[in-house]
């Protein structure tokens, strides 16, 4: 999830995805930027969004978004809120499940 302290502007997806690549290219180069990184869902009230990417690109693209602190000169931040290699897995959060 994408953070705006100041409330600037808020990218769709595709100006989201080439600042994904941008993070990646700023932290680790052209080898970063070349990480196949596809973005299933983003919510762009909610600044959310699912990012596939390979299980060996994970620490790259973590720590590229991690770092990025800018967007369009103004302060911004990424959190992760969750991993997984399985997709089903980010659909719910298993504590909050509520049985009967």
């Amino acid at each position: 999830r994408r953070e705006l302290p100041d409330g600037g502007a808020r990218p769709n997806a595709a100006p989201f995805k080439q600042l994904v690549v941008s993070a990646l290219r700023e932290l680790h180069g052209e080898v970063g930027a070349a990480l196949p990184v596809d973005v299933l869902t983003y919510e762009e009230k909610t600044l959310s969004a699912i990012l596939r990417v390979i299980s060996s690109g994970l620490v790259k693209l973590w720590s590229a978004l991690t770092l990025l602190g800018f967007y369009q000169n103004r302060r911004c931040a990424f959190r992760v809120l969750q991993t997984s290699p399985f997709l089903l897995a980010l659909s719910g959060n298993s504590r909050e499940l509520v049985l009967d």
